[in-house]
């Protein structure tokens, strides 16, 4: 079962060091390690490791070509489907 269902913060009009740093903030009981942006796939790669997202198919960075379209799916399936 996940611990958040609902994460509030979309990548649009964010900078990577705001997304980055909303995500260790509201999921602070998981080590969440904040990396540049050029590092951006090795904190994606982190979060699909960690208990609280386990339980969610966490997109692979590696079909991604940029931070913005991986968070943006991330946080898709962590919300669940749009009403």
């Amino acid at each position: 079962m996940a611990l958040q269902q609902f994460f509030p913060f979309t990548p649009n009009g964010m900078s990577w060091e705001d997304w980055n740093g909303n995500l260790i903030i509201f999921f602070g009981e998981e080590p969440i390690a904040y990396n540049t942006e050029d590092r951006w796939q090795e904190t994606a790669r982190n979060v699909a490791q960690l208990t609280t997202f386990q339980v969610y198919p966490v997109p692979n960075p590696d079909a991604y070509e940029n931070w913005q379209d991986w968070a943006l799916e991330f946080t898709e399936i962590i919300n669940g489907p749009s009403q």
